[in-house]
């Protein structure tokens, strides 16, 4: 079976058991102690029980999916895609990882239309892209698996005006949501527009490898297959491989092991630009699959730990500071790619000035490598727990791997915590008071209650 990743957790452990690091004993122990929760999981995703494994039911609306892609592309310059979360970040980390964070200046010369993200419901962003784009020339694409997230809602409002008001056609807006009689899908039926799906019980965070991830994929060139067939093989993998052997059972009790022993940041270095964006995935899939204030027994528990990205080398002059001589309180990971896409090779333009010349016959990747390895020796010798991950290349399969893996992860590391990795009850709250206070029908009956609640809330303000 093809390698797609390796990751490497000899920096997590210590002969002794320490305060910072696993002992060699305890690690042994993992597998008699953890082995059923990790079959429980391996059970699921065998059985596609698992919500995660729906995105391989996703598979057969792959035609579909291009045809309406390669239909835009061929009549719109440029995208703009809608949404906020997992309804953006996870199709972010592919256009950044697989093109570039330069993609919109190289994509009409290779008549590929521009993509335009909007996660926020931001006003002077919206402003901004209102007046910028040509809307006879725009595609919007609105992503809301509730079809409610009142972020993504108002911009589209404001964007499906000024699409109606500069000629578009509304037959070519695709919106992608949740099936059911809800809001938005009356919308699609009387507007008459393209409308993908997302698996119901697919959480947004997880939705990358659907139509969430896979249009806007196509739309810029990137098979989506590609990325389905990454996290097929990754699921194989998992299945497949023995415990002793397995990375996402022995990265996910070693990662749960230090959270116990107070390790409670989990900060992910990422060493190139080009994952950048999957940092952020990161976080929230993290946050919110994790962050529980209830065990799934209903006991309170406050599980989690707080996810940090950084990228290397740019946060080696930001954040390293603080990682190495600061509270003792994180693990770090680190991801890098033994193939870059591309490299540079540095020439002697300065010979005799000792800080350039040595540069001479060096490439750039090379550099991005060692500054890992320094940082993450570093941090080791200061007592810091780090493991590390490396991606054999940067293509759409091992990009598909990689966010399996992750989702994988994070399941197992719940199922260890004894939480609900698909729920996020403490995003629900929020949102019924901005519905409530908006002035949503049915919202109204606790708008009161919110009301009152804002005026306490504010009356104990100390501004000065």
């Amino acid at each position: 079976m093809k390698e797609i990743l390796s990751v490497d957790i000899g920096h997590l452990l210590d002969e002794e058991d320490t305060a910072n690091f696993i002992s060699l004993s305890t690690f042994k122990s993992f597998c008699k102690r953890y082995s059923t929760s990790f079959d429980e999981i391996r059970i699921s995703l065998e059985n596609k029980t698992s919500p995660i494994t729906r995105s391989f039911l996703t598979e057969s609306s792959l035609p579909t999916i291009k045809a309406i892609a390669e239909s835009l592309c061929g009549k719109y310059e440029n995208i703009l895609l809608l949404g906020i979360g997992g309804s953006t970040l996870g199709f972010r980390s592919i256009i950044q990882a697989l093109k570039g964070p330069f993609y919109n200046f190289k994509a009409l010369s290779h008549k590929r239309p521009r993509v335009f993200v909007l996660d926020n419901a931001d006003p002077i962003l919206a402003k901004d892209l209102g007046d910028l784009l040509n809307f006879k020339k725009t595609a919007l694409i609105y992503i809301s698996k509730s079809g409610s997230t009142p972020e993504p809602a108002a911009n589209f409002i404001y964007f499906y005006k000024k699409y109606k008001e500069a000629g578009g056609l509304l037959k070519d807006i695709v919106i992608i949501c949740d099936p059911g009689d809800t809001g938005i899908n009356r919308i699609v039926k009387n507007i008459g527009c393209h409308m993908l799906h997302i698996p119901p019980d697919l959480p947004g965070r997880y939705t990358v490898l659907s139509p969430v991830g896979f249009l806007p994929s196509e739309l810029i060139g990137i098979d989506s297959k590609d990325l389905l067939d990454g996290a097929a093989l990754m699921h194989d993998t998992i299945l497949h491989t023995p415990l002793k052997q397995n990375a996402v059972f022995i990265l996910g009790t070693c990662l749960s092991e230090l959270a116990s022993k107070g390790k409670s940041i989990h900060v992910l270095f990422n060493y190139s630009n080009i994952l950048s964006e999957f940092g952020l995935w990161f976080v929230q899939l993290w946050a919110e699959s994790l962050g529980k204030e209830k065990s799934i027994t209903e006991n309170v528990i406050n599980a989690g730990t707080t996810p940090l990205a950084a990228l290397g080398a740019t946060d080696q002059h930001s954040l390293l500071q603080l990682f190495k001589e600061g509270p003792n309180d994180k693990v770090f990971g680190f991801i890098t790619i033994n193939n870059f896409p591309s490299d540079i090779i540095l020439t002697n333009e300065f010979p005799t000035e000792v800080e350039y010349s040595y540069f001479t016959g060096h490439t750039m990747g090379e550099q991005l490598k060692i500054e890992q390895i320094s940082t993450e020796m570093s941090l080791v010798q200061a007592k810091r727990p780090c493991y590390r991950l490396v991606l054999p290349d940067m293509s759409a399969l091992t990009l598909g791997a990689l966010f399996y893996f992750m989702e994988s992860l994070v399941i197992f590391i719940a199922r260890l915590w004894q939480v609900n990795p698909f729920d996020q009850p403490g995003v629900e709250e929020g949102k019924n008071m901005t519905y409530s206070l908006m002035g949503r029908k049915d919202y109204t009956s606790r708008r009161l209650e919110y009301e009152k609640q804002l005026s306490s809330f504010n009356s104990k303000r100390r501004i000065f």
